[in-house]
């Protein structure tokens, strides 16, 4: 269902082919195009609550600014601590157009409760002061138009080791060719679940997400011929490549195949003409590939009767606070407290 408005449109579908037109012409004039902020967000296996959306922001009657997210009852999200979906055109005019991407936002969930918009903490002084404002730690970001030799030179000396290890004892990278590939890296994803005890999807949904060619790639270690470890791409285009997914064997780790697989993925974005490149957190081992660490911000707007999503948060962050000199039971039982 599409819902025109005077400053914006909400999608909850694959646009029409003008409007698609108008969305692609602003993802080409930003700085910053990902997978999630694309049409081709709406052709992902259905997520396992609430639907898709889009909001369209629109200047001077052009499509400027993109918001995509979900849509679960009476709770709206859009992004993640790791992962706004958010892009603007660098012609834009920010405050017009963040002012129309909250009012699309709104519009289209009228008896939302919560809402929770994850926004990279630089445009987070354009989001209306009503949303509480959280800042996180973010992502690593490298700079892909430096070239992988560049790059490379700011591994950290250990990454950089590692990376040659891998190659030294014969691992190899390339991207996975076919179902039986998708199937071999599959079981490897379903043992690495299995330790770190997550959910587990269906072979056949998982295969899904590999019909997208345009958007996502899969990237596989071999060692001795055997399929040892994947990591997967999103991406959009001549702009950003995000880092998705990642699973190994228990039993190759030794072999490092983690390092080289995001290097051979570094130097695929580069020669494809990608912009930029998320490691999708911030933890030591995405840190040593060096780059920049940008921080995100989640603004929440609580909706709700007595704003008790605001008391919840309140009460969990005065347990953080004190955290040292709580017992762990108490800290928690703050935790749940939290959405």
């Amino acid at each position: 269902m599409e819902q025109k408005r005077k400053s914006f449109v909400t999608l909850d579908r694959w646009p029409d082919g003008a409007l698609e037109t108008e969305w692609r012409a602003c993802l080409e004039a930003s700085d910053f195009a990902t997978h999630y902020t694309a049409p081709e967000y709406f052709l992902e296996p259905p997520p396992p609550r609430g639907r898709r959306f889009a909001v369209l922001g629109f200047t001077d009657g052009q499509v400027s600014a993109i918001l995509t997210g979900i849509r679960d009852g009476q709770y709206i999200q859009s992004g993640l601590t790791v992962r706004p979906q958010i892009a603007f055109s660098r012609h834009a005019n920010r405050d017009r157009a963040m002012t129309n991407l909250l009012a699309g936002l709104l519009a289209g969930a009228p008896s939302a409760k919560l809402v929770d918009l994850f926004v990279w903490s630089e445009m987070a002084d354009l989001v209306a002061p009503r949303f509480r404002q959280k800042q996180y730690d973010g992502v690593v970001l490298l700079d892909l138009s430096r070239g992988p030799d560049s790059l490379f030179r700011k591994f950290s000396e250990n990454k950089r080791t590692n990376i040659k290890k891998a190659i030294k004892y014969g691992v190899s990278v390339a991207p996975a060719k076919g179902a039986d590939e998708i199937s071999a890296y599959y079981r490897i994803c379903v043992e690495w679940s299995l330790r770190k005890n997550l959910p587990i999807q269906t072979e056949a949904l998982f295969q899904q997400n590999f019909d997208l060619k345009r958007n996502r790639m899969l990237f596989l270690a071999r060692h001795e011929s055997t399929i040892i470890a994947g990591v997967v791409i999103r991406f959009f285009p001549g702009g950003v490549m995000e880092y998705a997914a990642n699973s190994s064997l228990q039993s190759a780790l030794r072999l490092r195949p983690n390092d080289l697989l995001h290097w051979r993925a570094i130097e695929w974005g580069c020669r494809e003409g990608l912009k930029k490149y998320s490691l999708g957190g911030s933890h030591l081992f995405l840190r040593k590939f060096g780059g920049q660490i940008v921080p995100t911000t989640r603004c929440r707007l609580d909706l709700s009767m007595f704003r008790h999503y605001a008391i919840r948060d309140w009460f969990a962050g005065q347990a953080e606070r004190v955290r040292p000199v709580l017992p762990d039971r108490l800290v928690a039982a703050a935790r749940l407290l939290r959405w």
